[in-house]
């Protein structure tokens, strides 16, 4: 899944303002008015130790992107994620002419900040193929595609000169887009194993891998995912504990499906590139379940230290309804519950003067229990 672009037009006139008056991010601890959040999980804690936290930051209230990254970091966030489309900045065979050019904007701001960036180059996007039109019909197997990306990636680092990357992800819910067609999985794989190594090559300290779901890694694929990530250098996963309805699991679910990926994966490092929970009663929510699901992952999380190095959770506040509209045209869905698993799956509300959820606070005691 992948959030709205539009926060980073946000970033556009932050760095001007940034660049002009030499401003720095305000930090703030946001609404404290839930003093009651259940600890009860706290006595179980381990502290941090070489784990790395992540916080998605989508559009904030009051369009204050300054503030969104203050409580990102108060939340414990060293990183923030950046998504790009190849489609998006080869616009003819050769020719980069990205408008706007969202690399160089995060060049800009994110270093002053002392933030990194999880890069994922969105080769594949949960449902859409993003490869430019001149070479669309070719397999991924192909060595034209596979040399046009090499070239991407050259271009990708001469914009990024300043910036530190966490990880790299060469595609994003890459199962969304193979669906059960071992083949097509089997000519991703090649494409996977030679750019992976070439990306290598041109960030030689940034841990490669590709963004599966859960279920990717889970289900009737699995074999073909493990075969794609032993490629990698670290496994990562998308995590959103919901039926098929888009109705939520039961919070504690995440012990045994963390418990899962850990034994599938054994002796891997393994990156929870996405993970979240929503609230709204459509889903059979509340933000009671999102705080109880937030202390059962950090307890998850706790158990399986050695191998789960680094979690990005999704996200820190909801979503206005005109980026609910874009991401499910995007997706090519129209259903309530959908919507609504999107829309509320931050830790805060959105509207103007927004609030801190349970989750809010529960995600802060849970860090500064394990000393973030």
């Amino acid at each position: 899944m992948r959030p709205s672009k539009s926060i980073l037009i946000c970033s556009i006139c932050l760095i001007i303002i940034s660049t002009a008056c030499g401003a720095s991010p305000e930090t703030i601890l946001g609404d404290q008015t839930n003093p009651d959040v259940n600890n009860s999980l706290l006595s179980r804690e381990q502290p941090k130790g070489d784990r790395k936290l992540e916080i998605h930051i989508t559009e904030p209230e009051n369009g204050n992107y300054d503030k969104a990254l203050g409580l990102a970091k108060d939340l414990g966030s060293e990183s923030v994620s950046l998504s790009i489309f190849w489609d998006d900045l080869e616009i003819s065979p050769g020719v980069y002419a990205p408008d706007p050019n969202w690399l160089e904007i995060a060049n800009l701001y994110y270093p002053p900040q002392g933030m990194k960036v999880s890069l994922v180059i969105s080769v594949l996007d949960t449902t859409e193929k993003r490869v430019p039109d001149s070479i669309q019909s070719y397999s991924f197997s192909d060595p034209v595609l596979i040399s046009a990306f090499k070239s991407l990636l050259d271009y990708i680092k001469t914009q990024i000169p300043d910036l530190e990357l966490e990880s790299l992800a060469i595609g994003n819910e890459i199962d969304g887009v193979l669906g059960n067609d071992p083949l097509a999985w089997d000519e991703y794989s090649v494409f996977f194993r030679e750019v992976a190594d070439y990306a290598r090559g041109v960030w030689p300290d940034v841990p490669v891998g590709t963004k599966i779901m859960f279920s990717g890694h889970t289900g009737q694929m699995a074999q073909s995912a493990q075969v794609i990530n032993k490629a990698a250098d670290i496994v990562m996963v998308t995590y959103y504990p919901l039926e098929g309805d888009f109705s939520v699991q039961d919070p504690a679910i995440v012990m045994e499906d963390f418990d899962l990926i850990s034994e599938l994966y054994s002796n891997r490092e393994i990156h929870i590139s996405e993970i979240g929970y929503p609230t709204s009663e459509v889903n059979q929510s509340s933000p009671e379940r999102q705080a109880d699901f937030i202390r059962y992952m950090f307890q998850a999380w706790d158990k399986n230290e050695e191998q789960i190095t680094n979690l990005s959770y999704s996200w820190l506040t909801d979503l206005p309804d005109s980026s609910v509209q874009e991401l499910e045209n995007y997706y090519g869905l129209s259903d309530p519950e959908f919507a609504e698993f999107l829309r509320t799956l931050g830790l805060r509300t959105y509207p103007e003067n927004g609030k801190d959820k349970l989750g809010f606070q529960a995600f802060l005691a849970e860090i500064k229990a394990r000393g973030w």
